[in-house]
């Protein structure tokens, strides 16, 4: 049964959210919008509810909307999951037979058959404690009446849901109680005639090791002397034996360890090699466990699978990803995983005001060509500008490489704020990165030049403002582009330095004539433009009052909407 539609309200940080689902779910976002507890909320409805009876919520799951709410006084939490056919005929005939005599199974209008359950949960005020119950519902959202206990287990027995959480410890997995390692130690695998052989050849090894060893003689000598101050159970020429193998299969599988080679080629126990390699074999014993023991079409939510991963470890991951079976729900932190994920699996969760909200990536209307260009340029190379907060975007180069230096030297922290520097001129348009940013729910500030090029750009960021002031969005320089603009604002002697003779010789204006910075740009040679960039900001180091009012203000604005967002 396939999950298509979550709704979530009043959990955790979450006061309303609708999330659409499909056979994989990439969710992004920033710290704090609620990535896990779309997972926690699944765990919730699918796992921990299994009646009507206690309350498997905790008071801090349950939404506070004020500093000085108490979790008694807290709406009611609601999770509501929508499963459903996406082509009449989809689901099994004895899946829908068993969901029909449940009392379950709803039709849609399209006639595909669908399965809708809410769970909620309350503070009581008579009992004076809280309270969780389940539901069942048609299409229009009514609770079907007349079911029975039983039928919440019926349900789950139809859903399979598996759980791993980010922090992966491979010593207590791969523990003969670990709960995808235990099934695989199972010695009912093994026929009566196979296990006796492997007995009898374990009886023989043991024999061999106490014979060797000597000073085991001298042990079952001494022990043997229990029998002088205690009766025996069972006594007779063998009362005390010495075990160094397990005789028997079950024992001997119940001790069974997972070695895997270090560099050097020796057999580490996996429990014994770093975090990232442990967290890799806990995510491979998972895939293992799924495609050997699981039946029919598993849901299955992963909590950043990048832990602990070098980065190029984390791109060849996805295709581990990829061969888990059934409907994946991942949340992740990594751009380099993000770049190997198809565009159509990647949901952002962001804020909108006080509520949350999940935006996807293939819902947004681009063009093959703007999204060939979106996946090199950004999803591909820079897939962590998805998580950012806000753009600030740029022409070119400079203004890639001065925006965020005249941030530190201005003591504003960018990167703290979740804003990054988007450059548009290199392969990928002004109007694909604001369709992207409009689309997933990122806040955008674009300076521009003023030739003809920059006024075209300035009509795109118009056009794509959604509701924004364009003052508040939208810089444009006065003159026609990045080195005119720092030449008239401080900087003429950087550019003027790096002429040589000759070209200095074509400056006809003088020095006192408003013309002359930018007829020094305009002789400027775009080879010496990254030169130049870099004695620029060694100019505002030494001295910080010479960034540019230009700059200021574009960061100053991308920080405000951050902080009105």
């Amino acid at each position: 049964m396939e999950l298509r539609h979550l709704e979530i309200k009043n959990f955790r940080g979450i006061t309303s959210l609708d999330l659409k689902l499909k056979g994989t779910t990439v969710l992004i976002g920033e710290n704090n919008t609620g990535k896990t507890a779309v997972l926690d909320a699944l765990r919730f409805a699918l796992r921990e509810v299994r009646a009507r009876r206690g309350c498997s919520f905790e008071e801090y799951d349950f939404h506070l909307p004020t500093a000085s709410t108490e979790p008694s006084a807290a709406p009611p939490i609601s999770i509501k999951l929508t499963f459903q056919e996406d082509e009449p005929g989809q689901w099994g005939e004895q899946s829908v037979a068993r969901l029909t005599r449940a009392g379950i199974l709803q039709v849609g209008a399209d006639e595909r058959f669908l399965v809708i359950l809410r769970v909620s949960a309350r503070f009581d005020k008579d009992a004076q404690d809280f309270i969780q119950d389940w539901e069942f519902q048609n299409a229009e959202g009514t609770a079907l009446a007349g079911l029975s206990e039983a039928v919440l287990g019926v349900f789950h027995n139809e859903v399979s849901y598996y759980y791993l959480s980010a922090l992966r410890d491979a010593t207590r997995q791969f523990d003969s109680r670990g709960i995808f390692w235990r099934p695989f130690l199972k010695e009912s695998q093994l026929t009566p005639e196979k296990r006796q052989e492997i007995e009898s050849k374990l009886s023989e090894v043991n024999d061999l090791i106490v014979s060797s060893h000597t000073s085991f003689s001298k042990v079952v000598t001494r022990l043997e002397g229990i029998q002088n101050v205690v009766s025996v159970a069972n006594g007779g020429e063998d009362i005390v034996s010495v075990e160094a193998v397990p005789g028997r299969v079950f024992d001997m599988l119940s001790k069974a360890a997972v070695n895997l080679n270090a560099a050097t080629g020796a057999k580490i126990p996996v429990g014994r090699h770093g975090e990232g390699t442990q967290s890799l074999a806990v995510l491979t014993l998972f895939n293992a466990y799924l495609q050997a023991w699981n039946e029919g079409h598993p849901i299955v939510a992963l909590e950043e699978p990048e832990a602990h991963l070098h980065p190029s470890a984390v791109r060849a991951l996805w295709q581990l990803i990829e061969k888990i079976p059934g409907q994946k729900i991942i949340s992740t932190h990594s751009g380099d995983l993000l770049s190997e994920v198809p565009s159509e699996s990647i949901v952002r969760i962001h804020r909108e005001g006080q509520n949350i909200k999940a935006s996807r990536l293939g819902d947004i209307a681009l063009g093959p060509d703007d999204m060939r260009k979106f996946n090199f340029h950004i999803r591909r190379d820079r897939g962590e500008l998805l998580f950012s907060r806000c753009w600030i975007l740029g022409e070119g180069e400079t203004e890639g490489t001065l925006i965020p230096e005249v941030a530190r030297v201005l003591e504003k922290s960018l990167e703290q704020a979740g804003i990054r520097v988007v450059t548009y001129q290199s392969g990928i348009s002004l109007e694909t990165c604001l369709k992207v940013a409009n689309g997933m729910g990122i806040q955008w500030v674009v300076l521009t030049d003023n030739d003809k090029e920059g006024r075209r750009n300035a009509e795109i960021a118009r056009g794509q403002l959604n509701g924004r002031t364009e003052s508040e969005v939208l810089f444009t320089m006065n003159e026609a582009n990045i080195e005119e603009y720092l030449c008239c604002n401080g900087f003429q002697d950087v550019y003027k330095n790096l002429l040589s003779e000759q070209l200095l010789r074509q400056v006809t204006a003088q020095p006192s004539d408003p013309e002359y910075p930018l007829q020094i740009a305009q002789k400027f040679p775009r080879k010496q433009k990254t030169r130049a960039a870099q004695d620029v900001l060694t100019g505002m180091q030494n001295e910080p009052s010479l960034a540019p009012r230009l700059f200021r203000d574009v960061i100053e604005a991308a920080l405000q909407l951050v902080k009105t967002a």
